[in-house]
């Protein structure tokens, strides 16, 4: 098993271990808050995550970027990482701590800023985190920085549940928790830096490169947040323009964007850690201009993406309802969850074909394509004002992961000259997805109970989608087992004669 799949393998343990407690963690905050107080927390984390993605978002890449390509030059990229960032971390919480008035009046409800303001000094753990997860990422430590966010996922749980018992107001609590848990991730992964007999350096002659550089990417990633925050702003106004009142809007928009929306990132986490890896061993590959491996690395993660998504999409359409009840106790969750099961496909292929685009220095096509992608779904929510709806919303949304997800990938091919190999599997799994579906439903139907149902279903249809992706030939799951990755690449499918 060569190393970039061992790494994969690892960052997927431990990223479903944490998404798995961020899932179950979410259940228990819906009981404990309902679903207006998600609304207005989800409000409220959109705007934050703008903040800490405009601070963190570029640092952490170019770091590893640079920590890759010259380890011995890491202290000092770190020293100007760091300075960077706590400087900017200070600037940001001033400006937000003396325009809430203003930024406030903004949310449809004004509690959202109050969960803002405890929020902030996140901030600034934030930006020491990032300083250091660059450097330890930059030398492929995946199992370092994945167990650093699995200890930020527990301790937030436990931050949460403390504060719970201390405090009456619990939309609060939850706030605070999110920056007791960014304070432990901070001070945990300064202990694996220290602890690895690394020094930090003078950051003279880094820190204006580090900055020129990662403005681009800050820029692209901000951008995407500002978008999750204005969708948090936007859905609930035109919600509340087709006759819904401000509480009804935050109602909807928590149950199924709050509650729902989550559930559709949870099974694609392998992709989300193929992506995580493939960014400095992609970037190596571009640096040293070997096409060869670009095009094996990009042909074979875009099919597995693909792969991946479709096993799982029947399942979601067929247990959406049952999910959604069972999990959150909301009806209207679970049929959200089930009309959106199929943006499972867009979500995990714009997810890996973006992070290609980092790799190979298009980052401005990047924003550019999300942007485009955004400006459409905009474009189409509005254009149904006064009768909007979450329907119109999940449509307008897929729509846009399509357009962006096209984009890039005639940008990567006009870099890389790779080929489309990604169409066959995708074609394949697609005309598997209905008979999978029907069988889901059918195994839910015959079984009694409530629990029991939903999980022998789910294996089920999980099976009969992954079964019938080998059989017409879009993967055959051979993993590579040689020392010299360079010879059997990840996920590679088996050559027929009849694709030749």
């Amino acid at each position: 098993m060569n190393s970039m799949t061992k790494a994969v393998m690892t960052m997927t343990a431990f990223t479903f271990v944490e998404r798995t407690l961020g899932f179950l963690f979410k259940i228990y905050l819906s009981r404990e808050i309902g679903a207006v107080g998600m609304g207005i927390y989800s409000v409220a984390l959109s705007f934050f995550f703008v903040l800490v993605t405009l601070l963190t978002s570029g640092i952490p890449l170019v770091v590893s970027k640079q920590t890759a390509t010259n380890r011995s030059e890491s202290g000092g990229v770190c020293s100007a990482a760091l300075i960077f960032e706590l400087v900017t971390a200070l600037v940001i919480c001033l400006l937000v701590a003396v325009l809430q008035r203003p930024i406030g009046s903004l949310f449809a409800e004004r509690q959202s800023m109050t969960l803002v303001l405890v929020m902030l000094p996140a901030l600034v753990f934030s930006g020491i985190y990032s300083a250091f997860r660059g450097v330890l990422w930059g030398e492929k430590k995946f199992t370092t920085v994945s167990a650093v966010e699995l200890i930020e996922q527990i301790a937030r749980i436990i931050g949460c549940v403390v504060l719970f018992s201390l405090f009456k107001g619990k939309t609060v609590a939850v706030a605070a928790s999110m920056t007791v848990a960014c304070f432990v991730s901070a001070a945990a992964v300064a202990l694996f830096y220290f602890g690895g007999k690394r020094k930090l350096k003078s950051p003279k002659t880094h820190l204006k490169p580090l900055i020129s550089t990662s403005v681009p990417i800050t820029l692209s990633r901000t951008t995407s947040s500002i978008n999750n925050y204005i969708i948090a702003i936007a859905m609930p106004f035109l919600l509340m323009s087709s006759g819904l009142n401000s509480e009804q809007s935050m109602y909807v928009f928590g149950s199924c964007v709050g509650m729902a929306l989550p559930l559709l990132y949870l099974p694609i986490t392998v992709v989300g850690s193929l992506a995580f890896v493939m960014i400095p061993t992609l970037s190596e590959a571009y640096s040293k201009g070997d096409k060869k491996s670009m095009r094996r690395q990009i042909e074979n993660a875009l099919s597995f993406s693909i792969i991946i998504a479709a096993i799982i999409l029947p399942a979601y359409c067929a247990l959406g309802e049952p999910l959604g009840t069972f999990i959150y106790n909301n009806t209207d969750a679970g049929i959200f969850l089930k009309k959106s099961a199929w943006l499972l496909l867009p979500l995990a292929f714009e997810n890996i074909a973006s992070s290609m685009l980092n790799s190979l220095d298009l980052e401005k096509k990047s924003l550019i394509n999300y942007l485009i992608g955004a400006a459409s779904m905009y474009a189409i929510c509005f254009a149904f004002f006064s009768r909007f709806d979450m329907d119109v919303f999940i449509l307008a949304f897929g729509l846009s992961l399509i357009l962006s997800s096209v984009l890039d990938v005639i940008d990567i091919k006009r870099r890389t000259g790779f080929k489309l190999k990604f169409f066959k599997p995708l074609l394949i799994c697609l005309a598997a997805a209905y008979p999978a579906w029907l069988f889901t439903e059918y195994v839910h139907s015959i079984i009694p109970g409530t629990v029991l149902p939903i999980i022998v279903a789910g294996i089920g249809g999980v099976c009969f989608s992954a079964l019938a992706a080998v059989i017409f030939g879009a993967v055959d799951f051979e993993m590579a087992v040689s020392k010299k990755p360079k010879k059997r690449p990840l996920f590679a499918a088996k050559k027929r004669k009849s694709s030749s």
